[in-house]
């Protein structure tokens, strides 16, 4: 494939929900890899609530974020253009549901040009196992404390993009989302190569 990078950024948000057309970014956290996985920087911050925004109940019960958490923080727009400069040029966007998180950052104007989808990698490599980042590292030794908060989901995600990178040469994971019964794709990222799966997981 060329060399097309030097080195990686690996990112998680939490929003306010799943639908990028509606719903708005929490938190975002981010860490900056060399070619050799070492990290070389980290990113992170809370974004304020939109006025009228309320930050919905479940939303706190799933990550701990309250909206006292988010007040005063930058906007979603001051956030995502501190994270266009963080992430810099010729990085490869690595997130654990890919799609998802590139729906929300291409609304401040950020389309990698090259991105991977760990969802979609361990999808590939192991089509009877759940994709789902607690299933996956669960069954592989890897720690996910603090699961849903945007930081310590990065961390657990690079762990898996390791493992899973050098456990198979063959699948191509570079811009590729899957589209599946059990998470039908609802935004495709600009560059990507969609593979569609019939059956459920």
């Amino acid at each position: 494939m060329g060399r097309m990078t030097d080195g990686y950024i690996v990112l998680d948000l939490e929003t306010t929900g799943l639908d990028y057309k509606t719903e708005q970014i929490t938190e975002i956290g981010a860490i900056k890899l060399d070619t050799e996985f070492k990290e070389i920087g980290r990113f992170h911050t809370m974004v304020s609530l939109e006025e009228g925004r309320k930050l919905p109940e479940f939303i706190t019960k799933l990550t701990g974020i309250t909206t006292e958490d988010l007040v005063g923080k930058p906007s979603e727009q001051e956030a995502l253009k501190s994270l266009a400069e963080f992430i810099g040029d010729s990085k490869i966007v690595v997130a654990q549901n890919a799609p998802f998180d590139l729906s929300f950052i291409s609304r401040g104007g950020i389309e990698p040009e090259y991105f991977a989808c760990t969802r979609a990698l361990v999808r590939q490599i192991e089509p009877e196992l759940s994709p789902s980042l607690k299933d996956v590292t669960a069954r592989n030794g890897i720690v996910l404390n603090g699961h849903h908060r945007a930081l310590n989901d990065v961390e657990a995600t690079i762990e898996v993009f390791k493992l899973y990178v050098h456990k198979e040469h063959q699948v191509m994971y570079f811009n590729v989302v899957i589209d599946a019964p059990e998470r039908p794709l609802t935004f495709i990222p600009k560059n990507a190569r969609v593979v569609r799966i019939t059956e459920a997981k």
